[in-house]
């Protein structure tokens, strides 16, 4: 014979049912991101020209014995920058502008470009930039 079961105790079994197993999931993927994302990777290049460039995942400024590297994620959305016109750098695909050091000229971003690590490789002499 079948015995009623609450409301309230229905919900708590359907609770335990499909919370558990979400909560362990998003859990895993937390912890898979993270073992992921935690690993440092590498950019070489090597001679970067004078002035703006994009080069991958990099933006290079360079001027006469100066170099600054910034990501190319653009720090309103994240696209990847892609466009240098002149002494500006253009992102894509809200229209922000940065100048050569980085600093947002127009918006819709107002943070800086990430700037980025680097050395030089005195056995290659590449230019060795730390993307994590």
């Amino acid at each position: 014979m079948a015995k009623n079961m609450s409301r309230h105790k229905f919900f708590k079994i359907l609770a335990y049912i499909f919370i558990l197993p979400t909560v362990y999931l998003l859990n895993r993927m937390a912890k898979d991101h993270k073992k992921f994302s935690t690993t440092e990777s590498e950019y070489r290049i090597s001679k970067p020209p004078q002035g703006l460039s994009i080069n991958g995942p990099i933006i290079i400024s360079k001027e006469e014995n100066q170099t600054k590297i910034f990501s190319s994620r653009c720090t309103h959305l994240g696209c990847m920058i892609n466009k240098v016109e002149g002494n500006e750098i253009i992102c894509p695909c809200h229209g922000s502008k940065y100048d050569k050091n980085g600093i947002p000229t127009k918006g819709p971003s107002i943070k800086a470009l990430t700037k980025l690590d680097f050395y030089t490789d005195e056995k290659t002499k590449e230019i060795v930039v730390k993307l994590g």
